[in-house]
């Protein structure tokens, strides 16, 4: 073929470049085609989550595992303020007893809160008024009932005047109350707050004069003990003289985490389970079509 024939053949530029365009145009149109014929049957085949019963099924999955994150965030806090609570009062049991006449003026001045005396280990010296002592009904203590006898100290002090409330101890259900010592009494004891009823406990009569009582109320109390202290009271912890042998020591506080921790891991667990569960009913409706 001479280079005429060669040259007649050949096509121009503007020719190629319309035939590029259109070979290029011609491909674009099919994958948008293809890509929009994918999208659409994604549609048909997922469609039926948009249905009023599967949307009130994705609203309560997510609502359940909002719910359950929250609740082991909960738990997880609560297990960082028992190790707190823990340390707080770990430090107080063992420090060395504190004069109760300087902390009662702090406390009557609002330079602390009770709560900040609260473990606290203090020594005062008292008389006794036994012949106000009741007792603490349903208590326990190494697996046996019983009751704490309760009897007012009155505090030497200045005033002449200050009384506290001292639980004395624990004593089985069976065994007799015992008096309290007589005269002039040196303690070392642990302060402790005025207790409240818990909900679903049974309350103590709002009138009268109380012999038993189920919560040591001290507000309530005052209203039978004269000049009764209404924001705390002793556990006592030893007594010169000393008390009756048959009265046992309250036992310390159990200082332990609970379960918070495993009940953290457990509503994270749920909460990934609850996720899991609406994959699998999602992915059974599109196996059976």
């Amino acid at each position: 073929m001479n280079f005429t024939h060669r040259a007649q053949n050949a096509q121009s530029p503007s020719q190629i470049k319309k035939s590029v365009v259109c070979l290029f145009t011609s491909r674009t149109i099919v994958a948008l085609i293809g890509q929009d014929a994918y999208r659409y049957d994604v549609f048909v085949k997922y469609r039926f989550l948009l249905r009023p019963s599967w949307v009130l099924l994705h609203v309560t999955v997510v609502a359940a595992i909002i719910l359950m994150f929250n609740l082991g965030l909960w738990q997880f806090d609560r297990y960082h303020e028992r190790i707190d609570f823990n340390q707080l009062v770990s430090v107080r049991i063992n420090a060395q007893p504190e004069n109760l006449n300087n902390l009662l003026g702090e406390l009557s001045d609002d330079k602390v809160n009770a709560s900040d005396l609260e473990w606290l280990n203090v020594s005062v010296t008292g008389r006794y008024l036994d012949e106000q002592t009741l007792l603490a009904v349903n208590r326990s203590q190494e697996g046996v009932s019983g009751v704490d006898p309760l009897t007012p100290l009155l505090i030497d002090d200045k005033s002449g005047n200050q009384v506290i409330l001292v639980n004395r101890g624990f004593i089985s259900q069976k065994t007799q109350t015992p008096n309290a010592p007589a005269g002039t009494v040196e303690i070392i004891a642990r302060v402790r707050l005025s207790e409240a009823r818990r909900f679903g406990e049974l309350s103590d009569p709002a009138t009268g004069n109380l012999d038993e009582i189920i919560n040591i109320d001290l507000p309530r109390l005052s209203a039978q003990i004269e000049n009764l202290n209404t924001q705390i009271y002793l556990e006592m912890l030893d007594s010169q003289p000393k008390d009756s042998s048959v009265i046992a020591r309250i036992a310390d506080p159990v200082l332990s985490t609970g379960s918070h921790l495993s009940y953290t891991a457990q509503w994270f667990i749920f909460s990934v389970f609850v996720a899991a569960g609406w994959v699998v009913v999602v992915r059974r409706k599109l196996k059976s079509g």
